[in-house]
């Protein structure tokens, strides 16, 4: 049965279906915003993942060409891979949630939120971003929400909330913000020369719409919410934790201080390797529970010395810098290269000029645009000593 919550979101209604579509999802809602509507769902594994020391959290943000009236362009005509405006906003999805799951919980958790029509002047991440926290907080999955998410604008010394694309051109603050009704949990703006104060005001402006929207997710969790599952959390034996920080802590200490950062490594592993080899027999069943407690050791020992012994794991102190050296005109054929390096991270960059025939269309679901300076990012498995296949 189709219940409908609804909300004065910046003078636009906002309304919410629950009960309509994705029956046999944890959580679902269809979220209406004008003419943007966004279908979220959240879905949790019945079991938790065995032998993982992460949260495995996985966020979708999904759109379709159908969705602004459009059909796919080139010779293929059916979606391909996800934007990188997808892929972006999946991450803004993902960062104001994750803290907000219990410790421990090992569950998958799959977070989809599909554009089904957009207004390409408004955006839809917002909306998505505040199905998401529906989804979450109505359905049975364990999370410490709600959260709220707006964008904010600064035209003429004043605060926008939910600025149109028109709006947007004139902003000197984007601002996305998202939290809970205590705090701030994600911010990600863009903006001109503002003083401190007015991008304090705009992230406080934003934090105000936020509480309320998340007074108006308890309601609607308050009358359709499922029973939150029973988080199961593995303890570690305290005597097995004890043991292993007797024969292990010295010689992750010893393997830690060294400044060279592949010396340090090696070391590293060896003495990982050592600890297990030594607790291998004695305990066959808890390899997983002394890994975690191996990585307990080292963040103890790194948190130490920063806080007492005012070091860094490779000696240097917190103001120290490591030579920085850079060079130009490495190669002959390029418009132009350089060489930056710190210690041992280094990045060569290589530039290409162009005519404005070369200009990158940006074929998404908002208005027509182009981008005259691409940068392109490439991280070799190489260049941290790995091995891994290279693709793209």
């Amino acid at each position: 049965m189709e219940k409908l919550f609804h909300y004065d979101f910046g003078g636009v209604p906002l309304t919410v279906s629950i009960g309509k579509v994705a029956e046999q999802a944890g959580g679902a809602c269809l979220v209406t915003y004008g003419e943007t509507v966004i279908l979220v769902t959240a879905t949790a594994s019945a079991k938790p993942r065995e032998g993982i020391d992460f949260f495995p959290l996985s966020v979708d943000y999904v759109e379709k060409s159908y969705s602004v009236g459009k059909i796919p362009g080139g010779f293929i005509k059916r979606e391909g891979r996800p934007s990188d405006k997808s892929v972006l906003n999946s991450r803004l999805i993902d960062r104001p949630l994750r803290p907000l799951f219990p410790e421990g919980y090992r569950n998958d958790v799959q977070i989809i939120a599909t554009a089904l029509s957009v207004d390409p002047t408004t955006l839809p991440e917002i909306i998505a971003m505040i199905g998401s926290s529906i989804a979450l907080s109505i359905s049975d999955i364990p999370f410490n929400g709600p959260t709220g998410s707006v964008n904010v604008g600064f035209i003429d010394g004043e605060y926008v909330l939910n600025p149109t694309s028109e709006q947007r051109e004139k902003s000197t603050i984007n601002l996305t913000v998202a939290g809970t009704e205590e705090a701030i949990m994600m911010v990600e703006a863009g903006a001109e020369f503002v003083s401190e104060s007015e991008m304090l005001g705009a992230i406080m402006f934003g934090h105000e719409e936020i509480k309320k929207i998340c007074a108006f997710i308890k309601t609607i969790q308050e009358e359709v919410g499922k029973e939150k599952q029973e988080v199961v959390v593995h303890e570690i034996e305290a005597d097995l934790a004890s043991e292993v920080e007797a024969f292990g802590s010295k010689l992750i200490l010893d393997a830690m201080n060294n400044a060279d950062k592949m010396v340090r490594q090696k070391l590293s592993d060896e003495a990982v390797a050592e600890i297990k080899e030594h607790f291998a027999e004695i305990y066959p069943d808890n390899k997983s529970d002394i890994a975690q407690i191996i990585d307990n050791i080292v963040s103890k020992e790194f948190r130490r010395q920063v806080l007492y012994d005012k070091i860094r794991p490779d000696g240097r102190a917190f103001d120290e810098v490591r030579k920085i050296t850079s060079e130009v005109g490495l190669l002959p054929r390029t418009h132009g290269s350089g060489l930056f390096t710190r210690g041992q991270t280094q990045v060569m960059t290589l530039l290409t000029l162009g005519s404005m025939s070369d200009v990158q269309v940006i074929d998404d679901l908002g208005e027509e645009d182009s981008k005259r300076y691409i940068h392109h990012y490439n991280f070799p498995p190489f260049s941290v000593g790995d091995t891994r296949p290279v693709r793209g």
